[in-house]
């Protein structure tokens, strides 16, 4: 979702800049070629494999290398802690080339000897193949522990910690790890470029580490697929349904396999995400730039059509080699995914805190974001969780609780409705019409939560959720991202309202978001802000946005007095009080200096019915 995120894409004078064209008429106001994009090189050279890997023998080339061996990796998934046994259970990603042996891992945490686990072949792709070793720790008592690993037993050994059994977890959450290709080098300078926020959460993790790091969707931005020659014929198409029905080609499948294998190699091994990839076990769940902008939220013609369908299908086998450690074959059989047809999971953080990911991508249409009968796999899980839990955090890629943006919804609607985008003076209007020849901003405004299209489904998950709450006593947070500012709100009860601690409709929403993209322009922010007022979900309970944001990072007033979302790159943290069992959460806002942050407490209290 990219509800305009840059300033060369929208200003207070202009609007929303104008759709360009190429020379045969293709618009490129959407996710291929937005106004102000920096091309650095061609497809074939940034995306593509041979750009990257040696074609005969797999090697990567030297731009790709951080070992010696040819290896790409590790990166350290956080899978499960099983209660029962005191397990923590992991696993780790590592590229090798094909002629190369099987690797092992190593795995030491300092009491008991160094254990190999050996590695499964998940997948290959050309001359490169991707193997998962699953690891385990076994939980001290009341001691955090540093557990040491090494590849194959040889070059540098990688680290991460664990608790204790009776010790606090400590989690981060991050989103939107790229930049929006409407963002032009100047805009990332003025931030001081990529890595500030990930210098912040590495120094923090360095200090006291995290346990876990939850990515929150948009790892990294595959957007530029649709820059591929191969798809301009079909674009061009004038009639919808011959685009819904034009074949899938062989040509647009190998692109699509060649893209997306090499565009998350170059994202998730290299730079401060690979460093933080190899020690800070990570979950993930998927939002619409793992797979490209808006997916999900267009008309059926689109939604349905050959090129979508089988698009879509290339770009989960990599989010699922890549970010969940698994394929197609072993994804609900043995590594714990699940849902009608995505990928959703549930994860212990210990005896006290769930984690819950659900998949609003794969099975999201206009009319739904997740499938009724996901929703049934959902609760009959959360049903069973161990009575020792406080909080279910649920982590979801767009935040449920946000601000209306009806008012746009509606604007939109009308020039659809209409036919308006046919006409050749909207369509050379600012940014009206995107690619695929619809509303720039539909797909930004069917994303949310909060859109008119999905507000019952939206009701019907929280109420559910607030049965959970009541019956089993557990605190529900959400923690999402996507909207490219930070801010905090909540559900609660009303008519009479409850204190927070004995109120099992209280649901905090912690909105975090992005690591390392552009905020959206203060006018944006500004109405957002307007809109949000408090709402009413139904006649026991009302949601609003906290004002969080009294002081801004350098001690002032917000711009604009826009106390409720702060339009500044951040991550946030977590971290279990055990002596109230409250969960401490901390909002990580980059310093206008460009030099580390500034932290916004929340205090999410346990439930006490």
């Amino acid at each position: 979702m990219d509800f305009p995120v840059s300033d060369q894409q929208f200003s207070e004078q202009g609007g929303i800049a104008p759709v360009q064209y190429d020379s045969d008429g293709v618009p490129r106001g959407g996710p291929a070629n937005y106004p102000g994009q920096q091309q650095t090189g061609p497809l074939g050279v940034l995306d593509t494999y041979e750009g990257n890997f040696d074609a005969q023998t797999g090697e990567p080339l030297a731009h790709m290398r951080r070992r010696d061996d040819g290896l790409l990796g590790p990166a350290v998934m956080f899978v499960e802690t099983d209660l029962q046994t005191a397990t923590w259970h992991g696993s780790v990603l590592v590229l090798a080339p094909l002629h190369r042996p099987a690797p092992t891992v190593v795995v030491s945490d300092g009491v008991g000897p160094s254990l190999p686990f050996p590695a499964v072949l998940l997948d290959t792709y050309k001359r490169t193949a991707f193997y998962r070793m699953d690891i385990q720790v076994q939980l001290d008592v009341a001691r955090e522990k540093r557990v040491e690993y090494r590849i194959n037993n040889t070059g540098p050994a990688y680290w991460f910690a664990v608790p204790g059994q009776t010790t606090p977890w400590r989690f981060a959450f991050w989103s939107c790890n790229g930049w929006s290709l409407s963002v032009s080098d100047k805009e990332k300078a003025a931030l001081g470029g990529d890595n500030v926020v990930w210098d912040d959460l590495l120094a923090k993790h360095r200090e006291v580490p995290f346990h876990v790091q939850v990515c929150g969707g948009d790892q990294l931005y595959a957007d530029r697929i649709w820059k591929a020659d191969v798809w301009r014929p079909w674009l061009q198409m004038k009639d919808k349904y011959a685009r819904r029905d034009a074949p899938f080609t062989r040509e647009m499948a190998a692109v699509a396999d060649d893209f997306y294998f090499t565009h998350y190699a170059r994202s998730f091994f290299l730079g401060r995400f690979g460093d933080a990839m190899a020690t800070i076990p990570f979950s993930t769940i998927i939002d619409d730039h793992d797979v490209w902008d808006g997916i999900g939220s267009y008309p059926d013609y689109l939604q349905l059509s050959n090129v979508f369908v089988e698009l879509k299908e290339y770009a989960f086998k990599y989010w699922r080699l890549y970010q969940a450690h698994t394929n197609q074959q072993l994804a609900r059989t043995q590594h714990g995914y699940f849902g009608a047809r995505g990928y959703s999971w549930l994860k212990q953080l210990g005896p006290h805190t769930a984690a819950l990911g659900p998949d609003t991508r794969y099975e999201r249409t206009l009319g739904q974001i997740i499938d009724p009968s996901t929703y049934d796999m959902i609760f009959e899980r959360l049903a069973r969780l161990p009575p020792s839990v406080r909080h279910l955090v649920v982590f979801l890629g767009v935040p449920i609780v946000y601000p209306r943006l009806t008012y746009i919804e509606r604007a939109l609607s009308s020039i659809k409705t209409l036919g308006l985008t046919k006409l050749s003076f909207i369509a050379k209007q600012p940014a009206i019409v995107n690619i695929w020849g619809e509303p720039e901003l539909s797909d930004d405004m069917n994303d949310h939560w909060t859109s008119e299209v999905h507000m019952a489904e939206r009701k019907q998950f929280v109420l559910r959720l607030q049965e959970v709450a009541r019956r089993q006593g557990v605190r529900v947070t959400f923690v999402g991202g996507d909207v490219h500012c930070c801010g905090a709100g909540r559900f609660a009860s009303a008519n009479p309202p409850l204190p927070m601690e004995r109120d099992h409709r209280f649901m905090p929403q912690i909105i975090s978001s992005a690591i390392m993209n552009v905020p959206p322009p203060n006018l944006v922010i500004r109405a957002v802000h307007s809109s949000a007022k408090t709402y009413e979900l139904d006649k026991h309970t009302d949601e609003l946005m906290y004002r969080l944001f009294e002081r801004d990072v350098n001690g002032r007033p917000p711009p604009n007095n826009n106390a409720k979302l702060l339009g500044r790159r951040n991550f946030s943290s977590y971290v279990e009080d055990l002596s109230t069992h409250a969960l401490i959460v901390n909002i990580h806002v980059q310093k206008d200096t460009n030099n580390g942050t500034r932290a916004y407490l929340i205090n999410v209290p346990a439930l006490r019915l």
